[in-house]
């Protein structure tokens, strides 16, 4: 049976690709939002029209999370893809790495370029959750939730958490993506590991936009202990398997030591 956070997400939120030039502007101005409103990581004064593009978006698929009741788009990621022109093959946080990280993971990563893509732009708004606790919000949580507590804020962070991860996988999906590397915070990462989704990462962090690991996973890894460790995750990700990630041929495995399993509690 689905838990709480699969049966909320459902209720107030939906995943929408980004496949029309009007929803790829809702993605640039939510990134511009966070990125240079928010949080200062980058300069206002270098975007126009409030919006926030790199060299990366035309090779890139990108997807948002809607809230339904009050059409605010409330978190976005993308998928960076890989190109066969070998004057551009490579991934945003590839320029990112310090000479240690860089010899960590060239020693790790060893999967195909052209079945591997960055997940990148992962956000939620803080202008989205600070509405959320306004007594006269219009948004709708807060008519059922009230003022929301610490822990209904960590809930719904890992309502959103797991439905960017659904469009990630719906993407690779699409995309014939097996592999995936990216740049994650910390909390980011004990985030999707209270829900049973798993993210090698390097042992170093490196300075962007914030402290970050690089992490690194065969999808389909990563998908099979989801659904050892929780198969209501699982259904919900993969849509009862119709979006399971199957590799064509025997798939290549990181060079990492085995662990077993843990019990993951319910959040």
């Amino acid at each position: 049976m689905q838990n709480h956070l699969i049966n909320h997400f459902d209720r107030y939120f939906q995943i929408v690709p980004a496949n029309t030039p009007e929803l790829l502007l809702e993605c640039h101005k939510l990134r511009f939002q966070v990125f240079c409103v928010e949080n200062n990581y980058l300069s206002d004064n270098a975007y126009e029209r409030g919006s926030e593009v790199d060299e990366y978006d035309e090779r890139s698929v990108h997807s948002l999370i809607l809230h339904k009741d009050s059409g605010v788009y409330a978190a976005t990621v993308r998928l960076v893809l890989p190109t066969h022109k070998k004057s551009i093959d490579h991934y945003p946080m590839e320029s990112h790495l310090s000479p240690g990280c860089r010899q960590e993971y060239n020693r790790l990563m060893n999967a195909p370029r052209d079945q591997l893509a960055e997940i990148s732009r992962l956000l939620v708004s803080k202008h989205f959750r600070q509405r959320l606790g306004e007594s006269d919000t219009i948004d709708g949580l807060a008519q059922d939730f009230g003022i929301l507590s610490a822990k209904m804020k960590r809930q719904l962070n890992a309502q959103i958490s797991l439905g960017l991860f659904k469009a990630i996988v719906q993407m690779s999906a699409k995309e014939d993506i097996f592999y995936w590397i990216a740049m994650m915070e910390p909390r980011l990462i004990r985030l999707l590991a209270r829900i049973g989704i798993h993210f090698n990462h390097l042992s170093t962090s490196i300075k962007y936009c914030g402290d970050r690991h690089i992490c690194f996973e065969n999808g389909n890894e990563v998908l099979l202990g989801i659904k050892r460790q929780r198969p209501d995750i699982w259904e919900f990700i993969t849509d009862s398997g119709g979006n399971s990630l199957t590799l064509p041929a025997t798939p290549v495995r990181h060079k990492k030591a085995e662990t077993k399993d843990k019990v993951l509690p319910q959040v």
